[in-house]
């Protein structure tokens, strides 16, 4: 058996154990950076990267749904405070031309959205001071939407707000 080729039992493991102490002191240097040690920062990093993408999602619908309503020029959209939503005390559907635009969908691993809130508001061309207001009444309009989405992540409230300016009625 002496030409036998290969590493023995010992050999193994006595390889092993000098690897062990090895990772076991580089992890621990890395713990010693942070606070709390280093495993500790991965739920942190998955609760923050799944906010950001609930913010992304939350943004982007807004952003179509500010799209949706400029598209829609030829609707009446009576100013006014609209809320939908499990959430909403009283709920105040959107106006007819506007109810068509669907909800964003509630799932657990996504979006879980409460409330929709919506304020279409008309501002009137001020000529005196030369700027947009609400307190005016005259032929030149534009009309606010402001939107704002809230949803829950982990039992916090978060919410995101986009507001668009549209020359309606034209």
């Amino acid at each position: 058996m002496k030409d036998d080729r290969g590493f023995t039992l010992i050999e193994i493991l006595v390889s092993m154990a000098i690897f062990a102490v090895i990772v076991i002191g580089a992890i621990g240097v890395l713990g010693a950076t942070d606070q709390g040690g280093f495993l500790e920062g991965f739920p942190t990093g998955f609760l923050t990267a799944r906010v950001a993408k609930d913010y992304t999602a939350a943004s982007v619908y807004l952003q179509a749904f500010n799209e949706f309503v400029a598209s829609k020029t030829t609707v009446n959209a009576t100013p006014g405070t609209y809320c939908i939503g499990g959430s909403c005390s009283p709920m105040v559907a959107l106006p007819a031309g506007l109810a068509g635009y669907p909800t964003p969908p509630g799932q657990s691993y996504q979006l879980d959205w409460t409330r929709l809130d919506v304020l279409i508001e008309t501002w009137y061309w001020d000529t005196v001071n030369n700027r947009f207001s609400t307190s005016f009444n005259t032929t030149e309009t534009l009309t606010l939407v402001r939107s704002t989405l809230t949803w829950q992540t982990r039992g916090t409230s978060r919410s995101v707000t986009v507001e668009r300016f549209i020359p309606w009625p034209p």
